[in-house]
């Protein structure tokens, strides 16, 4: 008896931090699940870890996602930890890690990825206060990674800066890599190349469906991702029937050229590649997560991660877009014969005049080897092809406002506005390693107003901001750097020798 005592006191005891958290905390009641959260130190509610498809394991690898059955579960549900990330390999971490080292910290101050499975399919509300007299718009955020690593939930990523300011956050997992992006013969048709895509768009639908209940309105959605995650934006932009989920796009460093196109026939030969002709469907669910991820880090390199889907052209829905001054230059070789090789890589395919054209025109604006392989690697990749999306989304008659990042951090780390780097201006999430100076503050509050009245009202422009033109006719963009103006394409004439 005595016994059963000390144990039924020392599992109070056990369980006594969690009831105290859970009195105090934030819920919100979805169906016959109530919902307990996190109290942010700043005052807003954040819920963590919501599953909004079934998990895509076993028989249900590589098919879309399937929805959460319509009974759920019931009863509390604790949404206080963040779920695991999605499969993938040391990628995110080494980018991080350089980032920092270059800053002059400590590489270590960057740790790695804990927890990983490939039960993923979750996603994070970050909200005011679940209970609004009026529905508060709606950005829902798709991490980058080259569609291979990332998760949701990064340092940079977190919404609470932003949920302050009266909007809900909502950020959202999705499969990655050889499980997120990959077609073989063997899977049929289930299995199309995009089924990160499929997630992304279960994850709208869980948005359109539930997020009222945390104080969003589901007809003011903005979808706003980086890089890769703004890849995968300008396809759903572009996609019919896949715009009804969200009004408004914000696509920042989306890599658009088009040779990161993937056909489906790409797709399902460079599949055939990687196993033995005579692989069953059952033999490839069949492996571990973890087999597949060293497999992507050896093969994919950075290939065959887009979504298989029609280019994306032009929006369906208002559009704002840029892209960042610097963004090849980290990832340039340092010596001269790499940068040399690198420039007449860029330039294969063009005719020969034109490229000739293209050197003349570097060489004529000065700089070292490094920075004239930059404008044209930046040029190819991110700047003329966000310049020629913004440009077809206006002629469609549809509001497009169009940016360039160039601020570059306090020091002497030569990454220059690198690519990522006007996220944690976006979101206010700085790194504590990451060097500011005051006017980096000021950045700071201007993007996240503009990028907030942008989900608002679909235009950027508001109360004591310098004026963000509307990309139409003699185009402008606006330019983040010392100062905030506007100003001419700064890559126009190179735009125009570029194209193909």
């Amino acid at each position: 008896m005595r016994g059963r005592m000390w144990r039924g006191l020392a599992l109070l005891l056990a369980l006594l931090p969690g009831l105290a958290r859970a009195e105090g905390a934030p819920t919100v009641r979805i169906g016959a699940q109530t919902l307990i959260g996190v109290r942010e130190p700043n005052g807003t509610a954040s819920f963590r870890g919501i599953a909004y498809a079934r998990p895509p394991v076993g028989p249900l690898r590589w098919r879309p996602p399937e929805p959460l059955p319509a009974d759920g579960a019931t009863g509390t549900v604790d949404a206080a930890r963040f779920a695991p990330v999605c499969p993938q390999g040391e990628g995110n971490t080494r980018w991080y890690r350089r980032v920092a080292a270059a800053m002059g910290a400590d590489a270590a101050v960057v740790p790695g990825i804990e927890r990983i499975s490939e039960d993923c399919l979750y996603l994070n509300v970050w909200t005011p206060q679940p209970a609004q007299a009026r529905p508060l718009p709606v950005l829902v955020w798709i991490h980058g990674g080259s569609n291979e690593n990332g998760y949701a939930y990064e340092p940079n990523y977190r919404g609470d800066v932003l949920a302050r300011e009266g909007v809900v956050v909502v950020s959202v997992a999705y499969r990655l890599g050889l499980l997120g992006f990959f077609a073989h013969p063997a899977l049929g048709a289930d299995a199309g190349g995009r089924q990160g895509l499929q997630d992304q768009i279960a994850a709208l639908r869980w948005v359109r469906a539930h997020i009222a209940a945390f104080g969003g309105d589901p007809a003011r959605v903005t979808l706003v991702g980086e890089s890769a995650g703004g890849i995968d934006i300008a396809v759903l932009a572009t996609m019919p029937g896949a715009e009804k989920l969200f009004a408004r796009a914000v696509i920042e460093s989306g890599y658009l050229a088009p040779d990161g196109v993937t056909t489906q026939a790409e797709a399902e030969a460079f599949a055939r590649g990687l196993f033995d002709p005579a692989i069953t469907a059952e033999s490839l669910r069949a492996l571990p997560w973890q087999a597949l991820v060293a497999l992507q880090d050896e093969k994919l390199r950075g290939r065959f991660h887009t979504p298989v889907a029609p280019w994306p052209r032009r929006s369906r829905v208002p559009l704002l877009i840029g892209s960042n001054a610097d963004e090849y230059r980290m990832y340039l070789p340092a010596d001269e014969p790499g940068l040399k090789a690198a420039l007449a890589d860029e330039l294969t395919g063009l005719p020969a005049a034109k490229a000739k054209l293209v050197l003349a025109l570097i060489d004529r604006r000065g700089g070292s080897l490094t920075d004239r392989v930059e404008a044209v690697s930046s040029g190819k990749a991110f700047h003329c092809p966000a310049a020629r999306m913004a440009a077809a989304t206006s002629a469609s008659g549809k509001p497009v406002f169009a940016y360039r990042f160039k601020r570059v951090r306090p020091g002497g780390h030569g990454l220059g506005a690198y690519h990522g780097a006007e996220i944690p201006y976006v979101f206010g999430t700085a790194d504590a390693w990451l060097p500011a100076a005051p006017q980096d503050e000021a950045l700071n509050r201007q993007m996240q107003q503009y990028w907030l009245n942008f989900a608002r009202t679909g235009d950027p422009n508001g109360p004591g901001l310098p004026r963000w033109p509307r990309f139409q006719g003699n185009p402008e963009v606006l330019n983040f750097g010392a100062t905030t103006a506007a100003g001419k394409i700064p890559t126009i004439t190179l735009c125009k020798l570029l194209a193909r």
